[in-house]
């Protein structure tokens, strides 16, 4: 592996990171306050940075898995709200779009996507099923009038404000509803059409600039052309679409210990005590170090694993050194391992600021509450070791 960017990658780098320090950061504490506003939608939208993986034919960049990493790790530097709430519009919804979707259904709801002027989610949790996604209960029912959407989806990024939502539903044929996996079928849905209501937007511990709220479906008439894909094709969809989002969290969190490297620096080295920087003492220069150290080593492993998306071209497995690998396990290695050490970063970086890193005009305040959510959205630390154990199983079973 390379891991020497080529030209155009570093120029995009250096061109995106200007952008999101004029445009993103001094929006940033706004959006923590109130919401992220539609303007950003559209000045991410203008910067290219909503299209990255999808097709230049609906107005995408065509981009490489490793390009878009470099990206969403420095709107992740400037602001995590910005990140997860566009990242659950132009990828949780978009790229399963953008890969099972029919032309029609591209045409439809890509541009939108990418310029900015809609917003979209990704509805599959419910408030009796998280990490379990074979159990949930919303139903798609074929009725002789067509197909009616009924049920609720809970902790869903962008829920109060979407325009529309892929909804994973369990479709019912005759009457019948089946059981586990089977079945299970993402459909798009207009969040303005008739049926369809919101709960008030939740109070959470982080990125309160991303909106997080529940949806509910009563009779929601979806037409047949919005279904993706075909009936039954969702888990697999599904489960695509968490191995993205996975990669995409990687790219978080090394946003995230980035910032806390800078801000942690940048306060050692003015903050005295003792008669001299706190950087200069061992304590806390071995703080800096540690959070370097994990730094570097999640970069390597984030870049790594996106160069292996990049190659597999869309398989789950590819071969690499002579080994087998599931890109599925890999990516749930990248989350497991980055996530860890953000949140270890983000509590460094706020016991080098001392009591000011405990205050919420501290930047690193914002990033220890804001870290969190990286072990648990996209699936739990506890999820992606079943899932990495699995695949060791079954590697162990096939030599």
């Amino acid at each position: 592996m390379d891991l020497i960017l080529d030209e155009e990658q570093i120029e995009f780098q250096q061109t995106f990171r200007k952008f999101c320090e004029q445009e993103i950061a001094p929006l940033a504490d706004c959006i923590e306050a109130e919401g992220i506003q539609n303007e950003v939608y559209r000045k991410l939208g203008s910067a290219g940075y909503l299209g990255l993986l999808h097709p230049e034919q609906y107005g995408g960049q065509g981009a490489s898995f490793l390009t878009a990493v470099l990206a969403q790790s420095a709107l992740a530097y400037h602001c995590g709200s910005t990140f997860f709430s566009s990242g659950a519009s132009a990828g949780l919804a978009g790229l399963p779009i953008s890969h099972f979707g029919s032309e029609e259904q591209k045409a439809r709801f890509l541009p939108g996507l990418i310029s900015g002027q809609s917003v979209g989610c990704l509805a599959v949790t419910e408030s009796g099923s998280g990490s379990d996604v074979a159990s949930i209960a919303t139903t798609l029912k074929r009725q002789p009038a067509g197909l009616l959407l009924n049920g609720n989806k809970a902790y869903i990024t962008n829920a109060p404000n979407a325009d529309f939502a892929l909804v994973l539903a369990r479709y019912c044929r005759d009457g019948q509803i089946p059981s586990g996996a089977s079945g299970l079928t993402l459909c798009i849905v207009d969040l303005h059409s008739a049926g369809v209501s919101r709960g008030q937007p939740l109070k959470k511990m982080g990125l309160r600039g991303s909106p997080t709220g529940e949806l509910f479906f009563d009779n929601v008439e979806i037409p047949e052309a919005n279904i993706l894909g075909r009936p039954g094709a969702g888990f697999r969809q599904t489960m695509k679409a968490f191995d993205w989002e996975r990669l995409s969290m990687g790219a978080y969190c090394l946003g995230v210990m980035e910032a806390c490297l800078d801000e942690s620096r940048s306060f050692a080295k003015k903050r005295k005590s003792f008669g001299r920087a706190i950087s200069r003492h061992q304590s806390v220069a071995f703080m800096l170090a540690d959070i370097k150290t994990r730094l570097e080593a999640s970069r390597l492993m984030l870049f790594e694993t996106a160069w292996l998306f990049d190659r597999a071209g869309g398989s789950g497995k590819l071969e690499h050194n002579g080994e087998i690998l599931e890109l599925s396990a890999r990516a749930s290695e990248l989350k497991l391992m980055t996530s860890q050490y953000a949140r270890e970063c983000t509590n460094l970086a706020v016991q080098i600021h001392g009591g000011a890193g405990y205050m919420e005009e501290y930047r690193v305040s914002r990033l220890y509450r804001d870290i969190k959510i990286s072990e648990i959205g996209g699936g739990t630390s506890e999820i992606q070791k079943q899932i990495i154990a699995r695949a060791e199983t079954r590697r162990s079973a096939a030599v």
